[in-house]
Parts: C-alpha cells; structure tokens; sequence
C-alpha cells in the first residue's frame, strides 16, 4: 500500500461496544469482499499498516486477518502480502467459501527476508555500477580495490575490527573461499564445530578431514582440539543451530592454539542487549586468525559473493589460486557491492533486519519457550530456533506430521556428525506475520496432539 493513510473501504470500529475490535474488523472486510467492493486479487494493506490507519493493536488486525484467510477469504504470499482469493468471488451475503488448500510454509533455515528489501537503492547501485567501463585487462585477482575498501570498512563499522594484519579478498561464495583458505594453508586435519550447518561440513569435508568439535553451553570445546589441528572452523558469537556464544576464556584459549582459526563474519541479527565479546581476530596472532562472510542474510542469496580475511602471509597464495583459475565474481556485481556498502545501504539493512528479526523471535518465544517436555535453543538472536524434543518423540516423525499440515521443517541431525541431537531448526525470519502465526499454531497443536502437556490445542 503506497499509500498508509487510505482504506480501500470505509471501516468504522464501534470501541465501546460488546464486540470484539477484531471480530467487528473481520465481519466489515469479509461483508466487503462478498458484495465485490474488495475484487479477487486486491492486496489487503498489511498488518502493520492497518494498525496504525486504525489505531488499534496490530494483534486486531493479524486475528482478522487469520480468520478471512481460514474461511477462505484472502491468501497469503510469503514476502508479498495479503491478497482477496480467488474463490472469494462475490456471490452474495452470506455466501460459503470454502478455503483453498493451504500453501506450503518452509520453516528451514538460511533463508534471506524479503521483507522491506531495499529495491530502491539496490537498483540505483546496479545503475551506477553500469555507469563504469569494464576493464579491458583481467580484475584484480583479490577483487576490486573499491569492494575491499567497502568490505573492510563494514567489518571496522559492524564489529570494530581491524584489519591491518589481513588481507580482504573477494570469492564466489562460502564454498570458494573455504576452498581457497584450506588449500593455501595446506590443511589436512580441520576442526569443526558439531552441530553446524551442513554446507559448512561439506565444504570442509571436500578438502581436508574433519574432526567434529562438540559444543556445549560455553560453545566450541577448545581442550578438544589436538595439537596436529591446522585448521579450527568456529562460530563464536552463535553457533548455528544451537545459539551458543562461545565464552571469553575459550575464546582465549582458542587464539593461544598454534592452529589457522575461522570463524564467520557478523551478520548483525544478534539481540542487542546480549553484550559485546572480543571477536578471536583481535585476540589472537592476525597470522593464525581468518575470516569468511557473505552479505547472502542481508540482501540475496542470489548475489553469489563472499569475502575472506586472511593473514597477510596467505593472501599471495590464494590470489595466486584464483588468477590460474579464473573464477571470480562479475566486474557488475563487484562495483554494485561496494556502492551499497559505501551508500550505507548494507548497514541500514542490518538495522531493519535486526529490528525484524526481534519482533519475530518475540512471538516464537511466547508460543514455544518455557513449555514443558520440550526445550528452546537459540531463541536470544538471528533468525531461526531450535526446538529440542524428548527422545520418545523422533524428530523425523514429528517433522512428517507437520509436513502432513504443509509445514515443512528441518530435522536437527542434519546439522550433526559426531553427536546426533533430537530436535528440529526453524527459521522463521523469511516468513510474514500470517505464516508465522500458523506455523506456530501448526506446531503447538501437533505437539499437544503428541501428549506433551501445557500445550493449547488450537486449530491450524
């Protein structure tokens, strides 16, 4: 809705009458669709929206929402909006609809929101990135000097990092740049984190042998790591799935080991009021610490870019690996990257997602958290969870329940080697408001329909 201050239809809420805000709000929406003043196809403003035009609670307004959306009235398309349904075609007062076959909602994870994605900015990027010739010469072998400016300025503005003792250079995505590190660092035995996600093992995996590093409450088990380790694969300010952040003294311990430690490059989606701790780069020796990040959460998997930050002793190698193969990310893509990075279209996106992502979790907390027979992991940043089930509930039994229900949803084993883990992870931060709230009636109805008590018995 382009414009926030005009409803499509006149709507007058009776405040101190016996009817609910929200039943009132349903009936006058439904009662605008049935006589066509609200024609198939019309999106509905969203949510939020609605709220404020209305002055009422944005509760009010997703009830009534969920409601036209059960019996049929309205449809809902996953980082488009709410919709007039089609077989919501006027057909006079009072008139049945029967609900079309509800749409698959995807829980799994890593997946990137598009909600308030910055269309705007990113066109103007890519339109003044056309602006410039390519270069008749091959680029640069460790990516544009602009681009890794960009790249490092985000890292000193996001985390406070500085990069004097490494090198930026830019990849094709996380696979390469894992590739590139472990073969110039001549790896043979890396450490993983355990559980962690399953690209990140595979990656590893296809270059060196891996050797699972089980975590606990105070993150990656250091004092596990042997001495012929080259290479520790670490996330320390949240482990994916589990959430952990990795405590100070391991943190230490970690950069006093003689092995190459790689952890991932801040997102930004963390809570803000979890306090800050000292990334490993700039505890330990910049010759034995790297870093790998995608900008894929915050704008498009579809940008297939990554950056590393290596010890300078290393960079010559890799640069040296990439120019004999040739592979490296378009010249377009490069110069649009670092526009949106130097405009401070990267760092705004940060805050909106951040801003997002804690609404989101808010809700996913109030209906899974603290429930007994059932555990939550993770539920303090990003933008997925982890819901740890009772061992006489298997996971991949549930997981088929819920996708009889058209939710579909990832198993927690997925993400684990040594030490499997009964549970499943969900991401929500892709999802709008409607999907969410059925995902999680979907789910706390399935789990009381499996005996686990404190469960309310909603209706999906």
């Amino acid at each position: 809705m382009r414009s926030p201050r005009r409803l499509l239809v006149p709507i007058h809420l009776d405040r101190e009458g016996d009817r609910p805000l929200q039943d009132q709000l349903a009936a006058q929406l439904r009662e605008a669709i049935d006589a066509g003043r609200l024609g198939q196809g019309t999106r509905m403003p969203s949510t939020r929206t609605l709220a404020g035009i209305l002055r009422v609670s944005r509760g009010v307004v997703v009830t009534a929402y969920e409601r036209l959306h059960a019996a049929g009235y309205v449809t809902g398309r996953t980082g488009s909006g709410t919709y007039v349904a089609r077989r919501a075609a006027s057909t006079g007062p009072g008139a049945v609809h029967e609900p079309d076959e509800l749409p698959l909602i995807s829980l799994e994870p890593d997946r990137p929101s598009p909600e308030g994605f910055p269309l705007a900015a990113w066109r103007a990027a890519w339109r003044r990135a056309s602006h410039h010739a390519p270069p008749v010469e091959d680029l640069p072998a460790a990516g544009l000097p602009e681009l890794r400016a960009a790249v490092a300025g985000h890292l000193r503005d996001s985390r406070g990092l500085v990069t004097d003792g490494h090198e930026v250079i830019i990849t094709l995505g996380y696979g390469h740049a894992l590739q590139l590190l472990l073969s110039a660092a001549g790896a043979r035995l890396v450490a993983v984190e355990d559980p962690a996600p399953p690209p990140v093992r595979a990656a590893a995996r296809r270059h060196a042998r891996v050797l699972p590093l089980p975590v606990d409450r105070d993150g990656a088990q250091v004092g596990l790591i042997p001495e012929d380790c080259d290479v520790a694969v670490v996330m320390p300010e949240r482990n994916d799935p589990l959430g952990v952040r990795m405590s100070r003294e391991r943190r230490r311990a970690l950069a006093e080991h003689g092995c190459l430690v790689l952890e991932p490059g801040f997102d930004g989606h963390a809570d803000a009021s979890l306090g800050p701790e000292p990334s490993i780069l700039s505890l330990g020796d910049p010759g034995r610490t790297a870093m790998i990040g995608t900008f894929g959460a915050l704008l498009t998997n579809a940008l297939p870019m990554a950056y590393l930050l290596v010890p300078r002793r290393l960079a010559p190698l890799i640069r040296a690996q990439i120019a004999a193969a040739g592979e490296q990310p378009a010249f377009l893509a490069q110069r649009a990257l670092a526009d949106l990075l130097a405009t401070g279209c990267v760092a705004r996106r940060i805050d909106r997602l951040s801003a997002l992502y804690a609404a989101k979790r808010t809700l996913v907390r109030h209906a899974l958290a603290g429930r007994p027979g059932v555990r939550l992991a993770g539920a303090d940043g990003g933008s997925s969870v982890t819901l740890l089930l009772p061992e006489d509930l298997p996971a991949e039994r549930f997981a088929g329940l819920l996708r009889e229900r058209n939710v579909q949803v990832a198993t927690l084993d997925r993400y684990c080697d040594a030490r499997p883990r009964n549970g499943l992870v969900l991401g929500y931060g892709h999802l709008d408001d409607m999907a969410l709230h059925r995902a999680l009636r979907v789910l706390t109805r399935t789990l009381a329909e499996q005996g686990l008590p404190g469960f309310r018995h909603d209706a999906a």
